[in-house]
């Protein structure tokens, strides 16, 4: 004959009902608690399966690219966007290794326009420790790659209006060197020689003329070799 319940007995299984009862209910509202945390997340968050079909998408996500989740869900995460075959291999072989990877994606919205998200991915993994999903948290950063892009495009110009000014100070400068070192030459040649044309002096006067004009002439001669020589070596360096 069976042994017959006593009421202590029925006491205490009731209150181990009530307590698994009870850490049900905080399950539960944990559970829910991290459901509005994913869902509400402002950033855009997908879960795949191990092989990377899609199987879940929060509203940023939809927000961000245009897709609807029942227009991806199923389809392999790596249809949406673009990634070499050498980042591709260095973020599942960090992903499989059980590590985070830190990663950008250029991916195509709804519309057919690309844009830039920066991603984290990790897994998930059983109580046998393997990995069952890989959960993706992104971010929308197609303006500051452009802000990127027109600051360094602004440095180029930049740059460019430095070498373009660079080059007119050199030209300044090289014009004004030139003026001052042929300047006197060219005035004392100018002078004797109008003297020799005019022919009110001696054959003594004359070969003083003619010598003093052939001075000046090396002069100038070697005014322009310096200055040949300054192109030269400041063609040689670059210019900042």
């Amino acid at each position: 004959m069976a042994k017959k319940t006593s009421y202590q007995d029925l006491a205490t299984r009731v209150e181990e009902l009530e307590k698994t009862t009870c850490d049900y209910e905080q399950m539960e509202a944990q559970l829910l608690k991290l459901s509005h945390a994913v869902e509400q997340s402002p950033s855009a968050i997908m879960i795949t399966d191990a092989s990377g079909a899609i199987e879940y998408v929060n509203p940023r996500f939809t927000e961000m690219t245009g897709l609807l989740g029942e227009k991806v869900i199923g389809k392999n995460a790596a249809e949406l966007g673009k990634q070499s075959s050498e980042d591709k291999q260095n973020m599942w072989n960090v992903i499989k290794s059980g590590g985070v990877w830190h990663g950008e994606f250029h991916n195509r919205k709804k519309t057919g326009e690309y844009y830039w998200e920066r991603a984290s991915i990790s897994c998930l993994k059983s109580k046998t420790n393997a990995i069952t999903h890989y959960i993706k948290i992104s971010e929308d950063i197609t303006e500051l790659k452009e802000a990127q892009k027109a600051l360094m495009e602004s440095e180029q110009q930049r740059y460019q209006d430095q070498k373009s000014m660079a080059v007119l100070k050199f030209a300044n400068d090289l014009a004004l060197k030139l003026m001052d070192e042929l300047r006197n030459p060219l005035t004392a040649i100018g002078g004797f020689a109008n003297r020799i044309t005019q022919k009110d002096f001696t054959g003594e006067k004359l070969s003083d003329y003619a010598q003093i004009i052939f001075e000046q002439s090396q002069k100038l001669d070697a005014a322009l070799n310096r200055a040949l020589n300054y192109l030269r070596s400041a063609s040689e360096k670059p210019l900042v």
